[in-house]
């Protein structure tokens, strides 16, 4: 047996176990690959959350797939109106500084340190910023940081996850030179991530909002993102952050890591994209695809 197939069976029975702790193993598609036959909530049906699922597949969308496209150089396609104002890129000297106390996270920003966007929609006044996530998310589960950790940019605010928490800290400096400039003549800020992206989107909230100028409180939306802090991190961050809606897809295991104590944020919209496969359920395309049947 190759040392790659080893590797992905290893995480893939870590996964798995973690499902069965977690009282969900019935949804890992590695376990039990059936279709799942759970109907998306009809949009009429959404309408008392607040959530806009048509925002979120015509903006919030393509604005996440944009994320990735600036990691690879790509085209960004971002949606109508929409302008990128700068990258966020992680600091390699602070990822080398601590690559000691946090390797993986180190790993991830001196391998490629573009993690996302900055832009606006001056039409609609109307910033983001748009986290990437990365395609090998279920190594980063098992390998990064899983001890909790105090949040340092919000005196008294809970403990989050260390490795989330140490690769936000890798990035901050870019968000803080440039989401002032894309905030001028603003006054709605979105922050947007899939997947690992998801989990910075999160923890770069409060900070946003607490720190950095122009403190806009941000809105979030988020797909497929893991758990992020624990209970005394959960509670001020949802009386913080009046609006975080995070996007699940059934059968999609990487919203149920880190396992417990850990916990989500905000409100979850369950969408159900079809198909079968764990790639295909996390991915951003079956997001999509589960937005679209879930508008019509």
């Amino acid at each position: 047996m190759s040392d790659s197939l080893s590797r992905g069976m290893a995480r893939r029975d870590f996964l798995a176990r973690t499902a069965l702790l977690s009282g969900s193993a019935i949804i890992a598609p590695w376990i039990s690959p059936v279709k799942a036959s759970a109907a998306p909530i009809g949009a009429a049906a959404l309408s008392s959350t607040g959530f806009d699922p048509a925002f979120a597949l015509n903006v919030a969308i393509p604005l996440a797939f944009s994320a990735y496209s600036a990691m690879s150089g790509g085209p960004l396609n971002l949606p109508p109106g929409y302008q990128a104002t700068a990258l966020i890129l992680g600091d390699r000297a602070l990822a080398a500084a601590l690559a000691a106390q946090h390797p993986v996270a180190a790993k991830m920003v001196l391998r490629n340190n573009i993690f996302g966007l900055i832009g606006n929609n001056l039409s609609t006044g109307t910033a983001f910023v748009a986290f990437r996530g990365t395609a090998d998310l279920d190594d980063v589960l098992t390998d990064l940081d899983i001890i909790a950790t105090p949040y340092g940019f919000v005196p008294k605010f809970g403990c989050v996850q260390s490795g989330f928490h140490a690769l936000y800290r890798m990035l901050r400096a870019s968000i803080v030179a440039n989401l002032g400039a894309a905030c001028a003549g603003c006054t709605d800020l979105l922050v947007i991530g899939h997947s690992l992206g998801g989990a910075l989107s999160v923890v770069s909230a409060p900070d946003i909002f607490a720190n950095i100028p122009p403190n806009l409180a941000p809105r979030l939306i988020t797909f497929a993102g893991p758990k992020s802090g624990l209970t005394d991190f959960v509670n001020p961050f949802n009386e913080t952050i009046a609006s975080c809606y995070r996007v699940v897809n059934y059968s999609d295991l990487i919203p149920l890591l880190p396992p417990c104590p850990y916990e989500h944020v905000g409100a979850a919209i369950y969408i159900n994209s079809g198909g079968l496969g764990a790639l295909w359920r996390h991915s951003l395309y079956a997001y999509r695809q589960g937005l679209q049947r879930l508008v019509g």
